[in-house]
């Protein structure tokens, strides 16, 4: 059987502000690396042998508690990045719904068919995403690996697991900060699903992304 461990960074200082990040590199908040605590000590029963992470500062920040925990390395991958957002990028969600409604109206509603103005479809992110997850899966067969990403791609694997279509994908909510989902593969390629976007590790620290903006 193969494990992989799916973690969500930790809150961020974009998350905070509510500003729409994509590739900005920017750090977790005080919370966000409380979080990243939180999860490594609900992680250090397992028997992780290999961490990749997104190679944005707050998933590697999110990542190195673990890392530590478990004496390993971290394996930066870019293709684990979250979206391009393109003219998006660097914008508190309220201006978005004011310079894009219609673009940004459908990430709100139907996220799986959207596109960032001037950046990456979130349909060309499911690809970049299924395809990193499938060759990390492939190069440990048999072992338990951990991989630190976003929300977005989350959200596209969880279409997934689900038996959804990334077109589908609205169906199902974002993941909240540094939560944790867990699959068991077969040596058929069957997929269990043993957690799912759980964060109660966290308790009073949990957060979300904030409604009625995503």
């Amino acid at each position: 059987m193969t494990t992989l461990i799916l973690v969500r960074h930790g809150q961020s200082q974009t998350n905070l502000e509510q500003i729409f990040a994509g590739h900005m590199d920017i750090s977790l908040t005080e919370l966000g690396h409380r979080q990243a605590e939180n999860t490594a000590r609900f992680l250090a029963e397992y028997p992780i042998q290999a961490i990749y992470s997104s190679d944005l500062l707050r998933a590697m920040q999110t990542a190195t508690p673990t890392a530590k925990q478990h004496g390993l390395e971290i394996v930066p991958r870019q293709e684990l990045r979250e979206i391009y957002a393109g003219d998006w990028e660097g914008v508190p969600y309220g201006e978005l719904r004011l310079r894009y409604p219609d673009s940004y109206g459908r990430w709100c509603t139907d996220c799986g068919n959207a596109t960032p103005d001037g950046g990456e479809s979130v349909k060309a992110l499911a690809e970049r995403i299924y395809a990193e997850v499938d060759r990390i899966r492939l190069a440990h067969l048999g072992q338990c690996v951990a991989i630190f990403t976003h929300a977005t791609p989350i959200r596209t694997l969880r279409a997934r697991w689900e038996g959804y279509s990334v077109a589908e994908m609205s169906n199902l909510p974002f993941c909240g900060n540094a939560s944790v989902s867990v699959l068991e593969y077969g040596e058929d390629g069957s997929c269990h699903v043993r957690l799912c976007c759980y964060d109660g590790h966290q308790g009073e620290l949990a957060t979300h992304l904030a409604k009625g903006v995503v």
